[in-house]
């Protein structure tokens, strides 16, 4: 069995390997959204949505959140593989934090129409902006990586 501990390496590993992730938030009551995402080196999460949505508009409430990422295309019986996170959300407001996250998040799902741009953000004709989820605790449970319980899987505490 290898040994019970999740490294920051290991997560970003998993971040690599898929593009979408589940966000929930709370507002007024509980919501869930999927979310395309990119990801740096500490491990931050990006997003693009627009502030009008109900994500969003929670977001700005209560920065509190939690994101799920798994392979949609993992069978009940196949090893099960995930990531949990609980983090804070925050629209980005620093013009270059917003260049920086929106080069990362094309970059990472292979856009390149030249109308997404940081310039169009702010003339209003992108209406999505860019949002930082920085982790708090991180769960990855990979069993094929970690041989434990339901339950049992490390955990990292950023």
């Amino acid at each position: 069995m290898t040994e019970l501990k999740l490294t920051k390496l290991q997560v970003l590993d998993f971040l690599k390997k898929h593009k979408l992730m589940s966000i929930a938030t709370y507002g007024d009551h509980p919501w869930i959204a999927t979310v395309y995402y990119s990801y740096d080196d500490v491990m931050n999460i990006y997003f693009l949505s627009s502030p009008e949505t109900l994500h969003a508009m929670h977001i700005k409430k209560n920065e509190l959140v939690a994101i799920s990422i798994a392979d949609s295309d993992q069978k009940p019986a196949d090893i099960k593989r995930g990531l949990q996170l609980y983090g804070h959300a925050q629209q980005i407001s620093d013009s270059a934090k917003i260049q920086h996250a929106l080069r990362l998040w094309k970059e990472t799902l292979n856009i390149s129409d030249p109308l997404l741009s940081y310039q169009n953000m702010m003339k209003k004709v992108v209406k999505g902006r860019m949002y930082r989820i920085t982790p708090k605790k991180i769960k990855l449970f990979d069993q094929e990586l970690f041989d434990v319980e339901d339950g049992q899987e490390p955990v990292l505490l950023v």
